[in-house]
């Protein structure tokens, strides 16, 4: 008896024993890494700088409840707007489009000096307003329900066909070493400026890059965002050149000809408009 109780302790501390050392070299998955660089809501509310104007053909003339045909009456996710078709394009029950406006927020107030010549040089800016589908068609007129909003609807905003726009995944990797050189030789721009129009910014924020297609840049092309800091005066007209101090890194969400738009991913201190990005 004293013989089978010793063996049965003994088989219990030696799976005790086991616990610790496979929990020590258990590893995660690789696919744990992985993450997707924005949300849903993220990628669909991120506004964007076109380099031609938008058609305003297909837009919104109002809607429900609005006898008055107020020009600053809004429209929320599950009410319904009627659409002016001045393009006579085919319109159907059930299409899908994307509600923009041309944005004003990122002019109103300027982050750094020329921002918004720096804006006007890669072209026209939108907001992302929301989503609509359209539920009627008739020859008394258009009506779509609003389906997603990033801002509530309203009289004039423009339509543009719907398609899912696809999240990039990366993944996560160590902070970057602070103060390494930039790479020569690597095409450099910078953030023009933040949706919102942020005067500091961190992670999660969307920013606007002045590199697109024209670049060769892609969604999913890593950035790291990095800030020239000027020299330290040592004396009477002299002074020492000071490293560049690398601030965070950011994901390129989608692209236009001249420009994308990228969500930051990390943030070692804050990130301000105008600082610059180099692609890794």
């Amino acid at each position: 008896m004293r013989r089978i109780c010793f063996a049965l302790v003994a088989v219990f501390l030696g799976v005790l024993a086991t616990v610790p050392f496979a929990q020590e070299t258990e590893t995660p998955s690789p696919s744990a890494m992985v993450r997707p660089a924005a949300t849903r809501s993220q990628a669909d509310c991120t506004g964007f700088i076109a380099s031609q104007p938008l058609p305003s053909d297909l837009f919104v003339v109002g809607g429900e409840d609005d006898d008055m045909h107020s020009i600053v009456r809004e429209f929320i996710p599950g009410k319904s707007v009627f659409l002016s078709n001045r393009s006579h394009d085919n319109v159907t029950v059930g299409a899908e489009y994307f509600v923009v406006r041309p944005a004003k927020d990122i002019f109103h107030t300027q982050r750094y000096s020329g921002q918004g010549m720096a804006i006007s040089k890669l072209g026209y800016a939108y907001d992302d307003i929301g989503q609509v589908k359209v539920t009627h068609v008739s020859p008394q007129g258009i009506v779509a329900q609003v389906s997603f909003g990033c801002l509530p609807v309203g009289p004039g905003d423009i339509l543009m066909p719907f398609q899912v726009r696809p999240i990039p995944e990366y993944t996560v990797t160590r902070p970057l070493d602070h103060f390494a050189p930039l790479e020569t030789g690597k095409p450099q721009g910078r953030i023009v400026a933040a949706r919102g129009n942020f005067g500091f910014l961190q992670q999660n924020n969307i920013v606007y890059l002045d590199m697109g297609e024209n670049d060769g840049v892609k969604p999913g092309v890593r950035f790291r965002i990095f800030k020239r800091l000027p020299p330290h005066a040592t004396g009477l007209l002299q002074s020492e050149a000071t490293p560049s101090e690398i601030l965070g890194e950011a994901i390129v969400l989608s692209v236009q000809p001249k420009s994308s738009v990228a969500i930051i991913i990390a943030s070692y201190r804050e990130i301000s408009s105008g600082d610059g990005v180099q692609m890794e």
